[in-house]
């Protein structure tokens, strides 16, 4: 009986974590499920923003392209744009204003790739709009469109789903053995059984079969939600990082302008990699004016992915160009390994679009868990209530 009293106890928290969790562990399952198509979601809904129709061999180097550009507008500072654009898609850049110039409402611009100047803009502030519906989504699955303290509060739903998938599997095994004899029951489906038992079984099954993949994304949701106040220190704690930069303060708050240009950068990066025996090709340029560098991403077919680890990061200074760090997680320490490998395995692109399509697959399987032990809860709550009142009314009979 102490083990029937301990497993009542461990379905009673399993019970009411879900349906604390439910609704916005729904929320983020569909939108989650929808952010792994959000690069054909963008294009599609905003295709008058990407498409290029010219002739491909009018198309600009992408950093002249980008250079162009800045020289029609200086007072604008481009902090990031693809090396490698597709041919037949427009060159998306993002913008910033340069250090005691006016405020930008758009700071995402569409270039012709054959001119360098701009066909459209947008605002990647969440939005109702079609031109911000992606971002909207991303801040939905992440903090409920409330800032800082809706991040907070799904770390803490996703924390209570984390311990939720513990105690559910806890609750699939048998009160007694041959124990794998009569495990195997809780991993099985049949639409021949009651509906009531059919939902039972789809709950249960779903959850074990997919188990250990729902736990990863469980994990990834917490250590995303809580990244700065937990997982980068405690990586950092567990394997200091052998080259640190981005933990200081940034020398330039209010912003600077670079001296040396796009181009002056990327030949320097050409020169490390090359330095540093780097096969990966360039896939994107950045500026920090907070910390007065040029990035520039490595990848493994020049394309920004976050296979594996994610790309390789080099930055120059942008007065002097003088290699200033490096961030490759393939020959870091442990702890940046640590601190890398949780946006790859959340988002599923660790391995390409297999894995990314398995992850709108746990997604959906998530929102059936969701609603499918909401519909649990309500079908017994009415026999647990008449239950406990027959017991209550008991002694007085």
């Amino acid at each position: 009986m102490a083990g029937i009293a301990t497993k009542n106890s461990w379905l009673f928290l399993h019970r009411w974590f879900g349906i604390i969790t439910a609704v916005f562990l729904l929320i983020a399952a569909i939108t989650g499920s929808v952010l792994t198509f959000r690069a054909s979601l963008d294009r599609w809904v905003n295709g008058d923003l990407f498409a290029y129709s010219g002739a491909a061999e009018s198309r600009l180097d992408a950093i002249e392209a980008v250079a162009r550009y800045e020289t029609a507008n200086p007072d604008v500072q481009v902090t990031v744009f693809p090396l490698n654009p597709p041919t037949d898609e427009n060159i998306v850049i993002g913008v910033a204003p340069k250090p005691g110039t006016d405020d930008i409402s758009e700071d995402e611009v569409f270039l012709d790739p054959s001119t360098g100047e701009a066909v459209g803009a947008r605002s990647t502030a969440p939005g109702f709009s079609g031109r911000q519906i992606v971002p909207l989504i991303l801040e939905l699955h992440y903090n409920l469109l409330a800032g800082e303290a809706g991040r907070i509060f799904m770390g803490f739903i996703a924390l209570g789903w984390l311990l939720s998938a513990f105690i559910g599997l806890y609750l699939t095994f048998p009160k007694k053995g041959p124990f794998l004899q009569n495990w195997w029951p809780a991993w099985t489906y049949s639409p021949k059984r009651s509906f009531a038992r059919q939902m039972l079984d789809l709950h249960r099954s779903s959850a074990l079969w997919l188990y250990i993949f729902l736990v990863i994304l469980a994990f990834t949701s917490v250590t995303l939600n809580y990244f700065g106040e937990f997982w980068d220190p405690f990586a950092s704690w567990i394997a200091p990082l052998e080259k640190s930069l981005f933990h200081l303060e940034a020398p330039f708050p209010a912003g600077m302008a670079p001296e040396l240009t796009y181009a002056d950068a990327y030949a320097l990066a050409v020169q490390q990699a090359a330095a540093d025996g780097i096969e990966w090709q360039p896939a994107t340029m950045l500026y920090y004016p907070n910390w007065n560098l040029y990035g520039v991403t490595y990848s493994d077919n020049g394309i920004l992915n976050y296979k594996h680890l994610g790309p390789i990061y080099h930055y120059f200074d942008g007065a002097s160009g003088a290699y200033i760090h490096e961030v490759n997680p393939y020959t870091d320490s442990a702890g940046l390994v640590m601190m890398r490998i949780v946006y790859p395995l959340h988002s599923g692109e660790i391995s390409g679009g297999l894995t990314v399509f398995f992850v709108f697959i746990l997604g959906i399987a998530t929102a059936e868990q969701c609603i499918t032990g909401v519909w649990l809860w309500l079908k017994k709550r009415g026999p647990r209530i008449a239950a406990k009142k027959q017991r209550a009314a008991a002694p007085a009979a």
